[in-house]
């Protein structure tokens, strides 16, 4: 196989047109139709559709074209690795959430590159379910993210392992002129604005179990702000639009100050597990975490 057509195939997809990919590729438009015509013998079946003074592309291209970027990344990594004499070992990818990113990562990475100086790290932070299509893919070695405690786990099969990092709590917090509206127990007066959460995102859907989506209404005055961020919506309750819901990890300073008050005694909380997913096949990676 040569991987070059991988390359060539992108061109395609990217041109929709022969010869503009031809030209983008630096090779005559017969030499790019042979090459494009030695793909589809490797793959097996066509994927052109040739007619008369038009061709079009199999709907399965453009639908793997993520994949296939991937594959070409995976194998342009792996051929650095070779060059450089490395075992792989040596670098780590690892997809998490952004939460976590800024919370919890740092002080594992410390604990990951005392026990392993010598390693690179690669981070990648995106939303949840992101993370898990990349891990999937087989573009991450390590997956952390956020599990709900007491919730049904992912569905991976036994070839993916699973790890708790730690333990961790999902805490409604206020800041700002709100904490002055606050009783002598903590507990609001009166309805709070709501610093929300995507319905359709993972905190989201938690959140809204937890409440009772017939109840959300009851505990707020209003929806301030919705944003998928964590961070954000600890900078929001610092500023006091609201009541936002985050994890204890990004604000326990900022409620050990004072900043931030935690009205879980008033709205209850929300177990969570920071979970750490490695394929089994993945000896570099069950190693570092059996050494962590």
């Amino acid at each position: 196989m040569d991987t070059r057509l991988f390359n060539d195939v992108l061109a395609l997809l990217d041109e929709g047109n022969f010869s503009r990919a031809a030209a983008r590729r630096n090779i005559t438009q017969p030499a790019f139709s042979r090459r494009i015509r030695s793909f589809e013998d490797w793959v097996g079946i066509p994927l052109l559709e040739r007619k008369t003074n038009r061709i079009a592309l199999h709907p399965t291209l453009a639908a793997n074209e993520a994949e296939i970027r991937a594959t070409i990344l995976r194998i342009e990594a792996l051929r650095a690795r070779l060059r450089d004499g490395k075992t792989g070992a040596g670098r780590l990818v690892i997809a998490t959430q952004h939460a976590l990113a800024t919370s919890v990562m740092p002080d594992a990475l410390v604990a990951l590159h005392n026990i392993e100086p010598d390693l690179t790290t690669r981070l990648r932070t995106m939303n949840r379910e992101d993370c898990l299509s990349f891990f999937v893919r087989g573009d991450a070695d390590i997956l952390m993210i956020y599990e709900a405690r007491g919730f049904p786990p992912l569905p991976f099969d036994d070839s993916i392992g699973r790890r708790t990092w730690m333990r961790d709590t999902l805490v409604p917090v206020c800041g700002g002129a709100l904490r002055h509206r606050l009783l002598a127990d903590r507990t609001p007066k009166d309805p709070f604005p709501l610093i929300q959460y995507p319905p359709d995102s993972h905190f989201g859907r938690l959140v809204t179990r937890h409440l009772g989506a017939e109840n959300v209404g009851e505990h707020s005055e209003h929806v301030s702000v919705e944003t998928a961020y964590s961070v954000a919506c600890l900078r929001l309750a610092e500023a006091g639009l609201g009541v936002a819901w985050v994890p204890h990890s990004l604000c326990l300073r900022q409620i050990a100050s004072g900043d931030l008050v935690n009205l879980g005694s008033h709205y209850g909380q929300i177990a969570l597990d920071v979970s750490l997913f490695f394929s089994v096949q993945n000896l570099g990676a069950q190693r570092i975490l059996s050494r962590l």
